[in-house]
């Protein structure tokens, strides 16, 4: 079964879209923020000081002067940690849905759902009646294809960070061979979890438009809602850092949107490694047990 699953998917134009438009959302991150301390510059240059939106104040730029240059000083671990970020949420690798994690959210859908779209399904539960080696096949397979893009992925931001280092005077590798592993291992994990995620929905769901709409809703709405607690709650309250899509990214490399804005301190990344793999279960099992027990067609 897992060879067939593999078969589906490596014949399926999909999962070479997915796979290169995570790739190539990478690209432009790393891209935009090696260019990003040229830009804060000219700003700085044009207007007098730099602007968000709006001409900071000289208070704001005080406030703002130490996060803004430990995000654009390549010699920061916070900088190089958020290079090698395999999820791609940008600077700091907090407070945002990257590219990536959408791709590996949709992979996951996509992985279930072409199969109830086409019929296809029917014809490999006559060929395995049990639905959950149906269901652990796609798992298996979808992991495979999350762990072959995180290791193109890794790639690049090691070439990422290597150009920023080197075109950065003074600049130095500030993490660890333990914790650069550290930091891959937990986003590989994160993106196989997120693929799961995605194929939990899918076979909650089933119908594929229904499902892509889920995860898109999702990827856009729980941003805003973590903004929306930790501004209402004046950053007492880290609820929102239970949310499914901002475990994975402090899983990934330990930092925190919420910290960011001066918020609470944000959970371990073990402990939010665990929180994802409890939605993830969550999800998986209400999904196998829905394939049991609904007809196919």
């Amino acid at each position: 079964m897992y060879r067939a699953e593999m078969l589906k998917l490596r014949t399926t134009r999909a999962t070479w879209v997915v796979a290169a438009v995570a790739v190539a959302g990478m690209l432009v991150v790393q891209a935009f923020t090696l260019l990003l301390p040229t830009i804060l510059r000219g700003t700085e240059a044009l207007g007098g000081g730099p602007t968000v939106g709006f001409q900071a104040s000289p208070e704001m730029l005080e406030d703002l002067a130490p996060d803004l240059g430990a995000l654009t000083d390549a010699a920061q671990p916070a900088f190089q940690r958020g290079m090698l970020d395999l999820l791609g949420n940008g600077l700091n690798g907090s407070g945002s849905v990257g590219v990536a994690t959408m791709c590996m959210l949709l992979l996951g859908v996509l992985a279930v759902t072409t199969d109830f779209r086409t019929g296809g399904i029917v014809p490999t539960a006559l060929v395995q009646p049990s639905r959950l080696r149906i269901l652990a096949a796609k798992a298996g397979a979808t992991a495979t294809v999350a762990l072959g893009v995180g290791v193109v992925l890794a790639v690049v931001g090691a070439l990422g960070l290597t150009v920023a280092i080197v075109t950065t005077p003074g600049a130095t590798l500030a993490l660890g061979p333990g914790e650069v592993l550290g930091v891959w291992a937990r986003g590989l994990a994160v993106l196989v979890l997120l693929t799961w995620f995605g194929l939990g929905v899918g076979t909650l769901v089933r119908g594929q438009v229904a499902a892509v709409v889920t995860v898109a809703a999702l990827a856009l709405a729980e941003p805003i809602v973590r903004g929306a607690v930790t501004l209402l709650s004046g950053g007492e309250s880290a609820a929102a850092e239970w949310l499914p899509l901002g475990l994975g990214a402090l899983a990934s490399t330990g930092q925190s949107g919420a910290a960011l804005l001066g918020g609470a301190a944000p959970l371990g990344t073990l402990a939010a490694l665990a929180g994802l793999v409890a939605w993830v279960a969550v999800l998986l099992g209400s999904g196998a047990l829905t394939l049991q027990r609904r007809d196919l067609v």
